[in-house]
């Protein structure tokens, strides 16, 4: 998910009664939900490179063990070399701090689930992404939620916990019903797409729209093809997927193509990649390297895919756009 559903999601469990336990509790709980993140760090390698390192090592179990002493650590040293000196205040405890540091860092990767972006959850002992398919990568619901829990004006102390606390439960359940309306969803286009002629169905993806929880596209993947489609609650139990499929599989002309760094990079990521040739006046040819998921998104930007220019002057990549 995004950086502010994590630090909402860390200051939500404080207001809920967390940051009693310890001083700077608050900022353990918000600085852990988002220490996975730090991987980002990637990006100075290219957006490219970024896509095939990002939500991998420190999103993994090693990661989840490290990361929290890591947190409470440099809190516990500010506490002993600054907070501590420019006021007479409560020590924190390292205990606590680390106590709520591996919650707060438990909490990235099982947000990170929730969408069809992928997360690599076993790194760095197995590679597989694992996707929750459930909400979209920003969702204003959960937004709204934590927000209240955070940010709702209380008169006593104990009124706001209880807010806090009812609030999460909100978001709690609205993200468990997005995960069972998610799963009903994709059976629903697997027995529809089947009826229509469209088989070996081997995966379907249903992706919500972004603030609607009640609509979605679809990627079903057979042996040789995707088919994209979309599906609405409102119209009942019934998907519209098309029977027109994309090929998978790289054309002979893009072969050469994969010997750029970016499009290894672009793939490693990719979950329902697709490639075509274009031909040019003149002759020129280029390909494109896209995923299914983003398919004509330009709000996504280097997640749509890779264009890379062929011909004899070599391999000339650009990105974004499709």
């Amino acid at each position: 998910m995004d950086p502010i559903t994590h630090t909402l999601t860390g200051a939500a469990l404080a207001r809920a009664g967390l940051d009693r336990v310890t001083p700077l509790a608050t900022a353990a709980l918000i600085l852990a939900a988002n220490a996975p993140d730090v991987d980002m760090v990637a990006y100075v390698n290219g957006e490219y490179a970024a896509l095939a390192f990002r939500r991998g090592w420190t999103h993994g179990p090693l990661a989840m063990i490290v990361l929290p002493f890591v947190v409470a650590g440099l809190l516990a040293f500010w506490d002993h070399a600054v907070r501590r000196r420019r006021a007479d205040a409560a020590p924190a405890r390292f205990r606590g701090l680390l106590l709520v540091s591996f919650l707060g860092v438990l909490t990235h990767p099982m947000l990170d689930w929730l969408n069809t972006y992928g997360i690599r959850l076993l790194m760095p002992f197995d590679d597989r992404w694992f996707y929750g398919d459930a909400l979209f990568i920003i969702d204003p619901w959960v937004w709204l939620a934590l927000g209240l829990a955070v940010f709702w004006r209380r008169t006593r102390v104990a009124d706001g916990r209880n807010i806090a606390r009812a609030a999460g439960s909100v978001a709690v359940a609205y993200v468990l019903a997005m995960i069972v309306a998610s799963r009903a969803a994709e059976s629903v286009a697997r027995r529809d797409a089947i009826a229509n002629g469209i088989q070996p169905v081997r995966e379907v993806m249903f992706q919500p729209s972004p603030a609607n929880p009640f609509t979605g596209s679809l990627v079903v993947v057979t042996e040789e093809t995707y088919h994209r489609g979309s599906f609405d609650w409102r119209r009942g139990e019934r998907a519209s997927v098309s029977e027109r499929g994309s090929p998978r599989g790289v054309p002979k002309e893009a072969v050469d193509a994969l010997d750029d760094a970016r499009v290894r990079d672009f793939l490693t990521w990719s979950r329902f990649p697709y490639f075509r040739v274009d031909i040019r006046r003149g002759g020129r040819a280029s390909a494109w390297f896209g995923d299914m998921r983003y398919v004509g998104d330009a709000r996504v930007g280097s997640l749509a895919g890779i264009r890379v220019e062929l011909g004899p002057a070599g391999l000339r990549g650009r990105e974004g756009g499709s």
